[in-house]
């Protein structure tokens, strides 16, 4: 649904922006503390796997799917989520963004995926909502993403079993951020690869795909820089959800958006002096081309004089009465053509 069938409603309406689908809604359930786990799975949307809050441990909802409003609507409800949070879910349009509510802290960011068949950087809405001893995750797509890391609190790995909702929060932030980076290598492998196709052989380029490049760097750079001015708030948040031990892992994660965003500008910078050196390239052939076609016009226009001038049409040419004047019209011709391309390789313009 496009975001105009939006105008008009009242804040806080859901209204689904994203393509519409029919697969049903994935939801993974993960509790943990430091001594024990569970995870369970849920693939019918109507199945919604509300459990008992526990001081104690740490509840993930990890909810793949956002096209089902009416789920997205019992979600809010049981978790007391925000109109404005939740509708900012389902809006899979919205910018990066962070929001501090009374009873939870919502966030929303962009995860990427390259597409090496087309080239293209793929994007989804990935939307946070925590609060005491809870975390819901919502995904726009149904791939798996977060994966790893249920793995990671599954194998009791690092110090996430220890820690509580605010660490779990930066982590599924972590994750995503993390992508970003191999997104960002591949659009350098791509650039690598078009500068040594415009050094070889610049007709083999295709000219869009500098465009499409350009593109996919313009759409992590729209992405990554709202979410770095997101993560700042969170970070300067004063809440008692957020204990201040998880500060430095935000800083953290903030400090590689940074770095996300430079590594966007300086690949910019690349695309830009490989968009001049193809212009260059270009113009160089162009310019052979010209000095080919100068180079042989300059021979053809001494010969062309000389066959004019004995092509006219007077009764009293004396050169026509010799016996092997055509035979030394053509030497002349031949040692003209043989003395310019002499003078021409001496010159260096050949």
């Amino acid at each position: 649904m496009s975001k105009k069938r939006k105008i008009g409603l009242p804040p806080g309406t859901l209204v689904y922006t994203g393509e519409k689908t029919d697969i049903d809604v994935k939801i993974t359930y993960v509790e943990y503390n430091e001594g024990n786990h569970r995870s369970e799975t849920y693939e019918r949307s109507d199945r919604l796997p509300i459990h008992q809050s526990n001081e104690s441990i740490v509840q993930w909802y990890d909810i793949r799917g956002l096209h089902d409003i009416n789920l997205m609507q019992k979600i809010a409800e049981s978790f007391g989520v925000h109109s404005l949070a939740m509708e900012d879910v389902v809006d899979v349009h919205k910018r990066p963004s962070y929001t501090e509510y009374k009873n939870g802290h919502f966030i929303s960011l962009k995860a990427f995926d390259y597409d090496p068949k087309v080239k293209e950087v793929q994007t989804q809405t990935i939307s946070l909502f925590f609060g005491k001893g809870f975390v819901l995750s919502f995904q726009e797509h149904e791939d798996d993403i977060f994966k790893p890391l249920r793995d990671r609190i599954a194998n009791s790995s690092g110090r996430i079993r220890q820690r509580g909702s605010d660490y779990l929060t930066y982590a599924v932030i972590d994750v995503v951020v993390d992508r970003y980076f191999s997104v960002i290598d591949k659009i350098e492998e791509t650039l690598e690869e078009i500068e040594d196709t415009i050094s070889n052989d610049v007709d083999a380029i295709n000219k869009g795909e500098i465009q499409e490049t350009k593109v996919n760097l313009i759409k992590v750079r729209k992405s990554v820089v709202p979410l770095r001015e997101a993560l700042n708030q969170f970070i300067r948040s004063e809440s008692n959800l957020i204990d201040p031990s998880t500060e430095a892992y935000l800083r953290d994660v903030y400090d590689h958006t940074i770095q996300v965003a430079e590594s966007t500008d300086t690949l910019r910078d690349i695309l830009g002096g490989l968009q001049d050196l193809y212009l260059s390239e270009i113009s160089l052939k162009m310019n052979k081309i010209m000095q080919f076609l100068t180079i042989v016009t300059a021979i053809f226009v001494p010969i062309s004089f000389l066959t004019g001038l004995y092509g006219m049409n007077f009764e009293v040419i004396p050169e026509l009465k010799y016996r092997n004047g055509y035979y030394m019209l053509w030497v002349a011709m031949v040692v003209i053509t043989l003395g310019m391309l002499w003078w021409f390789k001496r010159k260096k313009w050949l």
